[in-house]
C-alpha cells in the first residue's frame, strides 16, 4: 500500500503539471480573441484552439480526479478513514469546479465518488468503537494459548463474538463488500481454525476472498496472501473440508494456482516466494502422475529462485533449489528425456555434494536446540498458519534433509547412469553406476551393521536398503554387458541373483526373471553352454510363473538363447552366434517396463 501511495503521488504531480500547462494555454488563445485584431479564419482558429483545450483540460483534470479516488482506496486499505474522505472530497471538487460533472446526472464516477465521501463521513464517527472491538479481540486472542483447551475454546468463542460485533459495525458504514470487512472476516476464520472448526474457517475466508477479489481485482497481492491462507488450510486438514467427490490435493492446487498470479504481480516473477509456490504446484502435479505438468511447474520454480545462479544461503545452496533439481532429474527419468536428464543430473550432483556439510551441520544444531526447548510451552495455533511473506523461512514436501541426502544422492546417480547408457556414453555410465554402487554398500551396511541381517530375511521383504544394492548392481552390470565387457557384468549380476533370492518376496518375481536371464546370456557369451541353459530355463520359468505371455518379445529372445545353448553344449570349442540381442533389465519399482 505504501508503494501504491508513492505511484499515486508521482502520478498527481504528472496529471497537475497536465492541467497547468493547458490552463496557460487556453488563456493564451482568449487573449488573443479579447485583442479583437484578427480576420475572420484567425478567429476561427483560435475558437477551435479554445474548444480543443477546453477538452483537454476536461481530460486531465479528470484524471486528476481518478488519482485522488485511487488514493482514498488505499488509505481505506490503511483503515485512514479521515485521510480517504479527504482524498474523496478533493475528488468531488475537482469534478464540481473543473470538469463540470456532478452527481444524480448518469455520470457513474461522480456519483461512487459522492457516496464514498458520505461512506467515510460514517466510518469516522464509528471508527473508535469498531477499532476498541477490534483491540479487544486481539487482547484475547493473545491470551489464548497460555490456556488448557476448554478455556482456550471459551475464549476463541468470545473474541469471534467481539469481532462478529465489529463486522455488524462495518456493514452499517463502510459496507460489507469493503476490503476492511474482508479482513475482519479472515481473522474470524483464523479463530475458527484455531477451535478445529475447519468448515466455518474456510467458509469465511472464502467470502473474504471474494470480497477482496470484487473491490481490489484479482490481481491485487491482499487476494494472494488470502488464498494462499486458505490453501494452508486445505494442505493441513484439507480431507475434513473437501466437497463430496472432490481430492483435497485438487483443491489445494486451484488454490496455488489461483495464489501464483496475484504473488507475481505483488513480488515480480523473480522471487523466492513465488518459487516456493511454484514448487507446490509442481509436487501436487507429480502426485496427480502428470510428470509434464510437474516438470513445467519445477522448471518455473527454478527460473524464479534465479536458477542456474541461485546462491542466497549459507553455504552458497538454497535448499528449495537443490530439492529441486533433484525432483527434475527424477521426472525426466520417468519421461525418458535422456539428454535433458544428463543436464538437470548434472546440476544435482553438483548441488548435493556442495550442500551436503551444511545440511548436516544444520540438522545437528536443529537436534541440540530442540533438546534445549522447554517442555510444555504454549503457543497459538494462529501461527501455524502465517500469511507468506518474503522473509519467511519455509521447506516443501520435497525439500531434502540429512535424513533423504543420501537416498537422493543415490536415485541421481542412477539416474544419471541409466541416461549415459541410453546415448550409449558408457564410460560415462560406468562412472556414475560404479559410484551410486559404492553409496549403496555404505547405506546398507550403516543400516544393517552386519551382513547377517540378509539371512535373516529370507521370509521377509527385502529391506530398502538391500534394493538399492541390488538395483546399483544390476545398472552397473548392464552397462559392462552393453559394452561386451562380460566378465565383469557377469560379477555384479551373480551377487545381484544372491541377493534377490535371499527373500521369498522377490525370488519369483520379474526382476529376479530379468537377472537369471542376463546371466543365461553371459554364460552362452562366455561359451559357458550348460550354465547358460539352467540359468535361461529358470528365466522362462519364472516368465510362465509370473505370467508372461509366450509370444511376448523377451521370451521369444530367451527361448532362442535356450536353443543355442543346448545345442552346443556337446559342442567343444562351439562359440554363440556374434548377432545375439542383448537382454532387457528389469528394475524393481523403477519406469523401465518389461519387454520394452
Amino acid at each position: 500500500n505504501d508503494l501504491a501511495l508513492q505511484a499515486y503521488r508521482r502520478a498527481m504531480k504528472v496529471a497537475f503539471a497536465d492541467v497547468i500547462s493547458v490552463k496557460q494555454k487556453l488563456v493564451e488563445v482568449k487573449k488573443k480573441q479579447a485583442r479583437g485584431n484578427l480576420d475572420s479564419s484567425s478567429t476561427n482558429l483560435t475558437k477551435q484552439q479554445e474548444q480543443q483545450f477546453e477538452l483537454s483540460l476536461l481530460q486531465v483534470a479528470s484524471r486528476v480526479a481518478d488519482v485522488h479516488n485511487n488514493m482514498g482506496v488505499v488509505h481505506e486499505m490503511n483503515r485512514q478513514y479521515e485521510k480517504a474522505r479527504s482524498s474523496y472530497v478533493d475528488a468531488l471538487e475537482v469534478y464540481h469546479n473543473t470538469c463540470k460533472r456532478f452527481e444524480e446526472k448518469g455520470d457513474p464516477d461522480v456519483d461512487r465518488t459522492k457516496k464514498n465521501v458520505e461512506r467515510m463521513a460514517l466510518a469516522c464517527n464509528s471508527e473508535k468503537q469498531r477499532k476498541a472491538l477490534h483491540e479487544k479481540a486481539k487482547r484475547i486472542g493473545k491470551s489464548v494459548g497460555q490456556e488448557h483447551f476448554a478455556k482456550r475454546k471459551s475464549l476463541l468463542n468470545e473474541a469471534i463474538a467481539t469481532l462478529k460485533n465489529a463486522l455488524d459495525l462495518e456493514s452499517e458504514t463502510i459496507g460489507l463488500t469493503h476490503p476492511v470487512a474482508a479482513s475482519t472476516l479472515i481473522q474470524i476464520g483464523k479463530y475458527h481454525y484455531e477451535m478445529r472448526e475447519y468448515d466455518s474457517a474456510v467458509s469465511e475466508i472464502r467470502q473474504a476472498i471474494t470480497i477482496l477479489r470484487n473491490a481490489l481485482g484479482g490481481n491485487h497481492p491482499q487476494v494472494g496472501k488470502s488464498t494462499l491462507l486458505l490453501a494452508s488450510i486445505y494442505e493441513r486438514h484439507g480431507s475434513n473440508v473437501s466437497p463430496q467427490g472432490i481430492n483435497k490435493d485438487d483443491s489445494e492446487l486451484e488454490l496455488y494456482v489461483d495464489a501464483l498470479e496475484p504473488l507475481k504481480a505483488a513480488l515480480g516473477d523473480i522471487h523466492s516466494e513465488v518459487g516456493f509456490l511454484y514448487a507446490k504446484i509442481g509436487y501436487l502435479y507429480g502426485k496427480k502422475g502428470d510428470l509434464n505438468l510437474s516438470l513445467l511447474a519445477y522448471k518455473a520454480s527454478l527460473k524464479a529462485y534465479g536458477e542456474p545462479s541461485s546462491t542466497v544461503v549459507a553455504g552458497g545452496v538454497h535448499p528449495e533449489v537443490l530439492s529441486i533439481w533433484v525432483r527434475v532429474t527424477e521426472h525426466l527419468f520417468g519421461l525418458k528425456l535422456w539428454e535433458d536428464l544428463v543436464v538437470a543430473g548434472r546440476r544435482a550432483l553438483y548441488l548435493l555434494r556442495r550442500s551436503k556439510n551444511t545440511l548436516f551441520q544444520y540438522a545437528q544444531l536443529s537436534s541440540n536446540s530442540t533438546a534445549n526447548a522447554p517442555v510444555g510451552s504454549g503457543a497459538s495455533v494462529t501461527s501455524q498458519l502465517p500469511i507468506p511473506t518474503a522473509k519467511s523461512s519455509k521447506s516443501s514436501h520435497i525439500q531434502i534433509t540429512s535424513d533423504t541426502y543420501y537416498d537422493s544422492l543415490f536415485k541421481t546417480l542412477q539416474s544419471l547412469g541409466q541416461a549415459h547408457t541410453s546415448l550409449s556414453n558408457y564410460t560415462l555410465a560406468r562412472d556414475a553406476c560404479s559410484e551410486s554402487l559404492q553409496l549403496a554398500w555404505e547405506m546398507a551396511l550403516s543400516t544393517n551393521n552386519n551382513t547377517a541381517t540378509v539371512s535373516k530375511v529370507k521370509d521377509e521383504a527385502l529391506p530398502n536398503s538391500i534394493l538399492r544394492v541390488i538395483r546399483a548392481l544390476k545398472r552397473l552390470g548392464k552397462a559392462f554387458l552393453l559394452e561386451k565387457h562380460y566378465t565383469p557384468a557377469l560379477e555384479c549380476f551373480l551377487p545381484s541373483l544372491e541377493l534377490l533370492r535371499s527373500s521369498k518376496e522377490m525370488e519369483s518375481t520379474l526382476d529376479c526373471a530379468s537377472v537369471l536371464g542376463s546371466l543365461g546370456f553371459l554364460y552362452l557369451k562366455l561359451k559357458t553352454f550348460s550354465e547358460a541353459s539352467n540359468f535361461l530355463r529358470e528365466c522362462l520359468r519364472l516368465y510362465q510363473k509370473n505370467g508372461v505371455d509366450a509370444n511376448d518379445r523377451e521370451t521369444r529372445k530367451v527361448q532362442a538363447w535356450l536353443q543355442m545353448a543346448e545345442s552346443r553344449e556337446e559342442e567343444v570349442g562351439a562359440a554363440p552366434p556374434a548377432f545375439l540381442e542383448i537382454p532387457t533389465i528389469v528394475f524393481h519399482d523403477e519406469n523401465d517396463h518389461f519387454g520394452g
